[in-house]
């Protein structure tokens, strides 16, 4: 009877629930309303919004029935962002002290659970001035708001925070970064102690915030209140902290802003106010709200529960209501007060904590508000993993608040291993995270914490430090791809120059670090615990990118066919990524999901056959994933799967049988598209004698299973089979090739063929291959330092027939053997190999050009050279540096190889410190910011100085130091490099670059001497031993120029001048000197030497002049009667105008010219210049001359300026000729070509003027 009552009982209550909930019609669906929407609710996108109006009084009876007693639960009704009415079971979770409710019994704080999924929850806060609610929707990633239209109406609107813009560009939150260095050991500990930390907060409210919101005490109480709950939400989920409103708040609720103790400094107002009115022992954290400019500030980094500091704090925003107050404002500065620095990097405030890109999106970022480096438009409302680490580090040092004990447990997660995967290639990393408490909804957050300046100039796939990709809302998946699948299927792996709420998602380009924690939430109501791991991801320069090259363009395949995919393993095979095996998976939704393995740890090898599903699709897509590593990558184009009427579905298409075993394999009968046929099952290709059989042997219905039976398989030998598996019915057969592979027991030993036995001189990592003619899968290598095999120092498992060793030691002799072996069973070790390997030496290079300066000015880029001679493979390789510069985090230092290889030792690191004195070493651990010089000691780069290991060490190191940033300046004072080589250097006992042991002839030579290329000194002769001497051409064309040259230093020097005919050589002691030159350019090379050394040839150029020829152009303005002469080459100009003479230097003169014909004359200092002449003539009227002339005669036009007609009449008044001139420079040629001597008339004619002139011809 009990056990009826216990299933009748939930029926009865069930039903109960929906007929009384069918009565609560508090809320009624409103049309859009826009228009009544507050100035702070303007901001929303208003196609995405719900209206509603809510009958508050029903509501208020409901939520009276509640009390704050343990088990007091009620069912009330929401909106969500749908339209759609969400029950949720609800309680009373006060903000305020129980002291300040008895106050104020009205303004309330719940929290509750929908009823539908408990994966969805509510916080929201109720009272005279209305409800105010936050949905928080795990399962969608989302929260939902929901809030009164204006104050004093009874309409809401329900909006998601995404369509909301940022209202708030002015914030600035001026708190000073404090910073203290954290121990990266520690950094796995987060909420995790059981343990909900309640704080005693005092709110002082501001006159004009009291006002904003109605005016009374109980009006500002009632927001803060709203604010508070949102708040709580926040820091109960990520931090398990509560804030409870101490119990005479109400005395620092200032209602008119003439009379409060608010004017302009804030931090210090609101702690006296605090201080005086609260006492400092009756609260734990203070905090202002204000109604004023936007912005904020906490007084302190780690203000909480210190007297004098904790409560001067303040929050001030033009709309102080809200979401984006709430979370952005208020969220952000209290978290300041808990320990919390910004964790945005668009600039260095040398934290160590700045790991979001540009501005951040988290709560202690600024998104929204710094223009040009916006991630998004508003902030979200959980903490950066940053974040919690700081504040959970600052209250474990704090004494206050209430501790109470949760029986609520934390996250346990599997700790995630490190990878090395291959350049410009995509990733995801996944968490394996359980919890005791089976109601908890675990959310996960991948999150890069890389510290370093990232701007949205400097953001992309070359970036050496900082965050490469952004902090995205934790969500229930465990996973992270990097970037979004649907980047990767758009091929957009990289991202430069991102726009505001665009991927902030990129891939390196370039080798380094990208470290990331997983933070798990169990989302808790009550009080939340947090789980972490921190994964490190090497990006390797020396494999990738990882492609898929095949189905590159769209094509169409049946369902059920087997397809090649092929890809660029890209060096991902062997070190150090050295990934063997992949997976391959299809996807049918364009490469948004990937929920169908089709091949499982198959060889990477870059091609695979794959047997498609049976789904149709046009929008397939394929993924190429490592099987133990991280990196993936997907075709680049859909591809169309087309229905087949029959598919088999086989897990793989190559089946290993061990001799003499049968195989059992089996495979699924799929039908679609209504077949319904009998087919039968068949297999052709069999090899004689080995036994085949399907049970069952046909089949109609879809999903049947089938085993295939494969027998009496000691009747074949060794070696792989194809055959065709079909399934035949009377309209249709589907055939499936699979590959058979038999193994028997007999493993002969392989035969080792590089080094060979015995070899000498082998490199640290050598090519240990081998042959074997049996069809093995895998081969065990053990290399040993004896030749028993009882100091074996490295084993490997591979799948090819090579293996790169990765522990040797020079000067070593080793051993090495390899066994066969397969699924089915395993060889012995065959005969071993011996080989030595190198010695390795090391020696330092120190750069010789130093010091270089690194300007103040603009951002320079020096660089310092180091040049190798030794040609051997790099070891190892340590770089040590000594650079002075103020504010480092100015500078990229990058070595570069002489083969182009770069390695980045520091980049926009370590802020406002100054100064590097250190030694970059792989081996050494990070190095930490701290003192000055602020990078000291022996230190790990950022980038692998491994990545030159196996490069020649011959060539040119070059050492660049780009400064990014104006202002700052400094020197660049030494370069070293360490060098470790295999094998010996040859001898260069000083240094000169020339080997001693043959090329060097001139042994001994003193330190930094020029020295040839067999080694002995170089002389030359000093900078100003030669005086040059030239005098030019007297003029043109007089070729008397000379060469002089004297000498500081008597020596025997030898010369020869070169150039425009002149090929002189002659020998001299102190001066010569060279005559009758042209002008023109000389190649002079003078050698010599002093009786025992000989100079090294010294080359230069001369050039001999001539005086310019004069020019000269005359520029007339007819109707002012003035002309412009322009002048050039020559020094003294004489001028002659009508007879006058006028001498000037100047390379322009002003000419006033007569009515009537001028003439105008020009010559230089010299005659041979040349001169100038030109007739000008000023008039109406035109004037022709010569008269008489011999050909042709000029007509003088003045003002006509068009064209002109010209008739030639003979005196009989016959016309000869006429034509049509342009006029040019105010003067025409008549051409009488032709035409006998003797008397003519011309006639010229143009506008508004006819002339006649009476000329003779000669």
């Amino acid at each position: 009877m009990t056990t009826k009552l216990r299933l009748v009982l939930p029926i009865t209550i069930l039903f109960f629930w929906f007929c009384s909930s069918a009565q609560e019609s508090y809320w009624q669906i409103e049309p859009p309303q826009e228009e009544l929407l507050s100035s702070d609710l303007q901001r929303l996108d208003t196609d995405k919004l719900k209206f509603f109006s809510l009958d508050e009084g029903k509501l208020a009876e409901k939520l009276a029935r509640l009390t704050t007693v343990a088990g007091s639960k009620t069912i009330i009704h929401l909106p969500d962002e749908s339209g759609k009415i969400i029950g949720f079971e609800v309680w009373e979770t006060p903000v305020f002290s129980p002291e300040l409710s008895l106050k104020y019994p009205n303004i309330r704080s719940f929290s509750g659970t929908s009823i539908q999924n408990k994966e969805d929850r509510v916080r929201f806060s109720f009272s005279h001035q209305g409800l105010e609610v936050m949905l928080i929707q795990k399962e969608k990633n989302r929260n939902v708001f929901l809030e009164k239209t204006k104050r004093g109406s009874n309409n809401y609107v329900v909006y998601r925070r995404e369509a909301t813009d940022a209202g708030k560009e002015s914030f600035i939150c001026s708190t000073k970064m404090m910073f203290e260095q954290s121990d990266p050991d520690l950094a796995l500990k987060l909420v995790d102690d059981q343990t909900l930390r309640t704080y005693r907060i005092a709110v002082s409210a501001t006159g004009e915030y009291t006002q904003f919101h109605g005016g009374t005490v109980a009006d500002a109480l009632s927001a803060i209140n709203a604010t508070l709950t949102r708040v709580n939400e926040v820091f109960n989920t990520d931090l398990a902290i509560s804030l409870e409103l101490v119990a005479n708040n109400d005395l620092i609720i200032y209602t008119d802003p003439a009379t409060d103790p608010y004017q302009s400094n804030l931090n210090t107002e609101v702690q006296t106010a605090i201080t005086n009115n609260i006492g400092e022992l009756n609260y734990d954290v203070g905090h202002l709200f204000h109604e004023d400019t936007n912005g904020g500030n906490a007084g302190f980094i780690g203000a909480v529960c210190r007297d004098g500091q904790k409560g001067s704090a303040y929050s001030s925003s033009l709309n102080p209501q809200g979401d984006t107050y709430d979370l952005d404002y208020v969220s952000h500065e209290l978290g300041h007060q808990f320990g919390a620095n910004h964790t945005w990097s668009f600039e260095s405030e040398g934290t160590g904590v700045q790991a979001e890109p540009a501005s951040g999106s988290t709560i202690m970022g600024y998104a929204g508000i710094v223009s040009g480096e916006n991630v998004q438009t508003n902030g979200d409302d959980y903490f950066h993993y940053n974040s919690i680490f700081q504040i959970t580090e600052y209250i474990a040092t704090t004494t206050c608040g209430v501790e109470t004990v949760l029986t609520n447990t934390a996250p346990v997660l599997v700790p995630t291993e490190n990878y090395t995967i291959p350049k410009s290639t995509a990733f995801v990393l996944s968490a394996d995270a359980t919890d005791a408490d089976l109601g908890d909804v675990l959310t996960y957050s991948w999150e890069q914490i890389d510290n370093g300046v990232v701007t949205t100039a400097t953001f992309g796939p070359q970036n050496p430090t900082g965050a490469n990709f952004r902090s995205l809302s934790p969500t229930v998946e465990p996973e992270r791809y990097f970037p979004k699948l649907s980047r990767v299927a758009q091929g957009s792996l990289t991202q430069i120059n991102p726009a505001i709420n665009s991927a902030w998602e990129t891939v390196s380009d370039i080798e380094r670090d990208l470290n990331f924690a997983v933070t798990v939430r169990d989302n808790a109501l009550g009080g939340g615990q947090v789980a972490s791991d921190l994964v490190s991801v090497r990006v390797t320069n020396s494999a990738g990118p990882f492609l898929v090259t095949s189905q590159d363009s769209q094509e169409t395949y049946p369902a059920g066919s087997i397809q090649t995919v092929t890809w660029d393993v890209a060096n991902t095979d062997i070190g150090p990524v050295n990934n063997q095996f992949v997976d391959i998976f299809v996807s049918i939704d364009g490469g948004l999901s990937y929920p169908t393995r089709v091949a499982e740890k198959v060889t990477n090898d870059g091609s695979h056959e794959v047997l498609l599903p049976g789904t149709a699709t046009a929008n397939g897509r394929f993924m190429v994933k490592a099987y133990d590593n991280i990196f993936f990558a997907i075709n680049s184009a859909d591809f169309v799967i087309e229905e087949s009427p029959i598919v088999l579905s086989f897990e793989d298409l190559a089946y290993e049988i061990c001799q003499p075993l049968d195989k059992v394999i089996p495979f699924v009968y799929e039908t679609y598209g209504g077949f319904s046929e009998t087919v039968t099952f068949s297999a052709s290709g069999v090899p004689p004698g080995l036994g085949i059989a399907f049970v069952p042997g046909t089949a109609t219905a879809n999903n049947t299973p089938v085993e295939l039976t494969i027998s009496n398989t000691t009747a074949v030998a060794e070696g792989t089979y194809p055959i065709i598996i079909s399934a035949s019915g009377t309209t249709f057969t589907k055939d499936v090739a699979i590959d058979l592979v038999v193994f028997d027991t007999i493993y002969p030993d392989v035969t080792l063929t590089a080094p060979t036995d015995t070899e000498v001189g082998v490199t640290l990592k050598p090519d240990l291959t081998w042959e074997t003619p049996a069809n093995n899968i895998s081969f065990d290598v053990e290399i040993a330092t004896d030749v028993t095999f009882t100091n074996i120092v490295e084993t490997a498992t591979v799948i090819f027939k090579r293996y790169v060793p990765v522990s040797l030691l020079p000067e070593t002799t080793y051993y090495w053997r390899v066994k066969p072996r397969s699924n089915c069973g395993e060889g012995t070790f065959g005969l071993p190999f011996s080989f030595t390997t190198l010695p390795v030496n090391c020696k330092i290079k120190n750069a010789p050009d130093l010091p270089i300066s690194i300007s103040s000015s603009g951002t320079p880029t020096v660089s310092s050279k180091i040049f190798v001679i030794d040609d051997l493979p790099i070891s190892d390789l340590n770089v040590t540096l000594d650079l002075d510069h103020t504010f480092l985090s100015d500078l990229i230092i990058t070595l570069i190889s002489p083969v182009g290889t770069q390695v980045i030792l520091t980049a926009n690191s370590c802020a406002q410190f100054s100064n590097i004195n250190a030694v970059f070493d792989d081996d050494a651990p990070a190095f930490v910011c701290n003192g000055d010089p602020g990078i000291s000691g022996t230190i790990k780069p950022l980038g692998s100085l491994a990545s030159f290991n196996g490069e020649s060490s011959f060539g040119e190191w070059t050492l660049l130091v780009e400064d990014t940033a104006t202002a700052d300046g400094g020197l660049l004072n030494g370069v070293a490099l360490e060098i470790c080589v295999e094998g010996v250097f040859r001898p260069d006992a000083d240094e000169d670059d020339v080997f001693d042991d043959g090329d060097d002839l001139c042994l001994g030579t003193p330190p930094d001497t020029e020295v040839n290329a067999d080694g002995c000194p170089i002389y030359r002769f000093a900078p100003t031993n030669f005086i040059v001497g030239i005098e030019s051409e007297t003029c043109i064309e007089n070729n008397d120029g000379i060469l002089d040259i004297d000498t500081v230093e008597s020596l025997n020097y030898e010369i020869t001048v070169v150039g425009n005919g002149v090929n002189e050589s002659a020998a001299f002691t102190d001066t010569y000197q060279l005559t009758g030159l042209a002008s023109g350019t000389y190649d002079v090379c003078i050698s010599g030497n002093d009786g025992t050394n000989t100079y090294e040839e010294f080359c230069f150029e001369v050039v001999v002049t001539e005086p310019d020829p004069l020019q000269a152009s005359l520029v007339v303005n007819q109707l002012s009667n003035e002309a412009t002469l322009f002048l050039d080459g020559s020094i003294l100009y004489n001028i002659e105008l009508n007879g006058s003479l006028i001498q000037t230097t100047a390379d322009q003169y002003q000419l006033t010219l007569k009515n009537g014909l001028n003439i105008v004359k020009v010559t230089g200092s010299l005659e041979c210049q040349g001169s100038f002449e030109e007739k000008v003539f000023i008039g109406a009227e035109p004037v022709l001359y010569p008269n008489p002339f011999v050909n042709n005669i000029k007509a003088l036009l003045g003002t006509i300026q068009s064209e002109v007609a010209v008739d030639i009449y003979a005196l009989t008044g016959r016309l000869l000729r006429s034509k049509e001139y342009r006029v040019n420079d105010n003067t025409i040629e008549i051409g009488f070509d032709g035409l006998a001597s003797g008397w003519y008339i011309i006639t010229i004619k143009a506008a508004n003027m006819t002339s006649s002139y009476k000329v003779f011809k000669k």
